[in-house]
């Protein structure tokens, strides 16, 4: 479960932001949280608000950069450039200084707390603590140009990967290659327990229903199988089963592309998603039509993206980081799957979601709690400001947070000043030389 991730110098993000999932000292909204010791309890979702470029999007791609590093740092060559590596460019000093990201977060059992620094071709600083008596201890501690220190807790090779680490490889991705125990944990969060989409473009909503195409596929009685009916024809979409199948490709289909290109197509498009919808007749159902998934609404083609995405976080635990994933959907739709998350029922492993929006809907005081709700804006040097909902000044209990931030009365709203924009119109209806 994520505890907490805090950003530095990184898009548009100057100084350190951070957003917690602890609960506060609110009361209500029981299915939001899960207590995690006795004295703290954990927070399910939280969702960040705020108007274009404010900084949201920056916040949850800093949670891909981190992934990404974990994953595949270990991959990097001598002097390959740090991919990732996006400092806030409106300051000049910025511009040149190290990203830093802060995690922490609990997997299998234990606390770990984690930390990077990255300038564009080095690791600058590294560290990783964990909890194992609940007390903060020492794993390893690694600074550029240093010796790494190792804590008591540290067991297994440690000269031996030092020596083999490049400036820009995390110690913790080359640990992973070399299979050592006491860091499996902290590393399979990364791997395993943390699933990032920072923006669902329409070309990763096609190849995730690709994935899930094959899954339904070779797995048609599977438990993802049941349930993803389930949850598709739950929707109100019309659709009273969905099934998916081997595309049979018809003689002299893409015939005048290469063979290495028709090739890699059929494999990517190998299977082939159908809806099935009843017919009537006389109002009384007497068959079912398939139709290709490609004559479903944008809407409905979205929700086999963000639908299978959202079962696969709640079936393994995992926190869900994804950006606007509203897209396309009916507030009602969205409102259906953030409370998946809050129902005790359906998320039986405590998964989270983390999510941006513009859905001003989702605020109304039934759904979330004032410490999941945290908004975005920048200041006069273009840097992201990121604010909780329960730390913001006048906000009681019962205060009608949808109105009072659709009315700007809480900011983090776009401020509109259209003054030279009306002037240029006015002069361009005059006739032009």
């Amino acid at each position: 479960m994520l505890l907490s991730f805090a950003v530095k110098n990184f898009g548009s993000i100057k100084d350190r932001k951070e957003i917690s999932f602890l609960k506060t000292g609110l009361s209500g909204f029981a299915g939001n949280y899960v207590k995690l010791t006795k004295t703290e309890s954990v927070l399910k979702s939280a969702v960040i608000y705020g108007p274009n470029a404010s900084g949201k999007s920056n916040y949850l791609k800093a949670f891909r950069a981190m992934e990404y590093l974990v994953i595949h740092s270990s991959n990097y060559k001598l002097d390959e450039s740090i991919e990732p590596y996006e400092p806030f460019l409106l300051d000049n000093t910025c511009a040149v200084s190290p990203v830093e990201m802060d995690i922490s977060f609990f997997y299998e059992s234990i606390q770990y707390d984690y930390s990077i620094s990255f300038s564009s071709k080095r690791i600058e600083r590294e560290e990783l603590f964990c909890y194992p008596a609940k007390s903060k201890s020492l794993l390893y501690s690694r600074t550029a140009e240093k010796d790494m220190k190792f804590g008591d807790y540290y067991k297994g090779v440690k000269k031996a990967i030092e020596k083999l680490l490049l400036p820009n490889q995390l110690f913790l991705s080359k640990a992973s290659d070399n299979n050592i125990d006491v860091l499996k944990s902290a590393y399979l969060f990364f791997r395993r327990g943390l699933s990032v989409f920072p923006l669902m473009e329409d070309h990763m909503e096609s190849s995730m229903a690709m994935l899930y195409a094959k899954r339904l596929a070779e797995g048609s009685s599977s438990k993802f199988a049941r349930r993803f009916n389930a949850l598709i024809c739950s929707l109100d979409t019309g659709i009273s089963s969905v099934t998916a199948k081997e595309r049979d490709w018809q003689d002299g289909a893409l015939s005048d592309l290469p063979e290495e290109v028709k090739t890699k197509i059929k494999e990517q498009y190998k299977y082939e998603i159908r809806t099935l919808h009843p017919v009537f007749e006389n109002g009384v159902k007497v068959d079912e039509r398939a139709f290709e998934i490609r004559s479903e609404s944008t809407g409905t083609q979205s929700l086999f993206a963000i639908g299978g995405i959202l079962l696969d976080a709640l079936d393994k635990g995992r926190v869900l980081v994804v950006d606007e994933f509203e897209k396309n959907l009916h507030p009602e739709i969205t409102k259906y799957f953030i409370r998946m998350f809050h129902n005790p029922d359906i998320n039986q492993k405590n998964a989270q979601l983390i999510f941006a929006t513009h859905d001003v809907s989702q605020l109304s005081n039934d759904h979330f709690r004032r410490d999941q709700v945290w908004f975005t804006s920048k200041d006069e040097f273009g840097s992201t400001e990121i604010r909780r909902c329960s730390d913001i000044p006048g906000l009681r209990l019962g205060t009608p947070i949808d109105k009072w931030y659709a009315s700007g009365r809480i900011g983090s709203t776009p401020q509109i000043d259209d003054r030279n924009f009306i002037i240029e119109m006015q002069n361009g209806s005059e006739s032009e030389n």
